[in-house]
């Protein structure tokens, strides 16, 4: 089933709510999740296209009588979180349990990448089963996902960095992508890249990993690839990839000297001296060090690293890195900072342009065959 996940449409200034509907129809959803700051003329079910909504309220609307009415007589297919215990949060929806919430995106922001594991993995202890936290407030688009939980905030329908924001989920494959209405219209050329890292010695426990990857990208139209870093040697040139301009990093004390003049022309290497890519109109700066930061540090100290990033490189719109299991994304308010995931994980991004739509998608794993 998809899921159609928004928040913060506030007063909907520019009456585009309609069109993100629209949208969700189109791409197939059968459930609204909205994560709070809603107005009480907009719970409607006309208004949401008559689908089922789960929607989380705030603090302030607990004791406002037009919400306390809308509580008490709901719309057709309309369920309410509310703010204070917990419990009041966590929902099923058609059997996965969720959290439908709005200011846990505050907690991510302010906290290292290991506290914020910490607190997703108490929810799932004190929720058995949990599988989603949807939260909104930050107006920033952010994906995280620990080994049994992942949490999304799909950004703001109002007063976001850019565009209208809302994403979908696929329950079936775990797909979530990040989608935006411009607010204006691009001229740009539609054009896809695929963001992946860490495959290590993938080679060597999945035999057709790189086949199922190039699957998944020529379906999605990708004809970049941005290899973050963690190659393994033999890896590069694959004959896989070899229909894609392919992008990589190495560490620094694995230069492969006895590859040169070997790589296929469609490989090259992202250099330490100067780790950008350009793309089309797209610069990418491939960063060496930034999990660690992230891990030991909060996303303010994230924000002043990639301010110094930006301040030598101004046209970098993307921030992207390796060397963590839990694929990431943060919109930052100049850039968007972004972690494929690992091999082992099976997680990777491809980033459509000029939308700057991003998903997160898995490479699949064959079922074992029965006895």
């Amino acid at each position: 089933m998809i899921w159609g996940i928004i928040s913060d449409t506030h007063d909907d200034r520019a009456h585009v709510l309609p069109r993100i509907v629209k949208e969700l129809i189109a791409r197939g959803a059968k459930v609204i999740i909205h994560c709070g700051d809603i107005k009480p003329e907009h719970v409607k079910s006309e208004i949401l296209g008559n689908m089922e909504v789960f929607c989380a309220l705030v603090e302030k609307q607990k004791e406002k009588p037009e919400f306390k009415s809308l509580v008490e007589n709901p719309p057709p297919k309309w369920t309410f979180t509310f703010p204070g215990l917990e419990e009041e949060r966590i929902v099923p929806i058609h059997d996965i349990m969720c959290y439908v919430g709005h200011k846990r995106s505050f907690e991510f922001l302010f906290s290292p990448e290991m506290e914020f594991s910490k607190t997703l993995d108490s929810l799932r202890k004190n929720f058995d089963g949990l599988r989603w936290v949807f939260a909104g407030h930050s107006h920033q688009q952010t994906f995280f996902k620990t080994h049994l939980v992942t949490f999304v905030n799909p950004g703001a329908v109002e007063d976001s960095y850019d565009g209208y924001e809302f994403a979908t989920v696929n329950t079936d494959t775990n797909e979530v992508v990040f989608c935006r209405i411009p607010k204006t219209i691009p001229i740009e050329t539609t054009f896809s890249i695929g963001i992946i890292s860490d495959t290590l010695n993938i080679s060597k426990i999945d035999t057709s990993f790189w086949q199922k990857l190039r699957k998944e990208f020529e379906e999605r139209g990708v004809t970049h690839i941005i290899h973050c870093g963690n190659i393994a040697l033999e890896d590069i040139g694959h004959r896989e990839l070899q229909n894609f301009s392919v992008y990589y990093k190495l560490r620094k004390n694995r230069q492969p000297q006895i590859y040169r003049g070997q790589v296929p022309e469609n490989w090259k290497e992202i250099p330490d001296t100067e780790p950008i890519v350009k793309i089309n109109d797209r610069q990418f700066y491939v960063h060496s060090d930034l999990a660690r930061i992230l891990l030991e540090e909060s996303g303010a100290e994230m924000h002043r690293e990639c301010l110094k990033i930006l301040e030598a490189y101004p046209e970098v719109g993307f921030i992207l890195y390796s060397g963590s299991n839990n694929a990431f994304l943060q919109e930052d308010q100049r850039a968007r900072i972004i972690n494929p995931g690992n091999a082992f994980t099976r997680s990777f991004v491809v980033l459509c342009s000029p939308r700057d739509e991003m998903t997160i998608g898995y490479v699949p794993i064959d079922p074992l065959p029965q006895d």
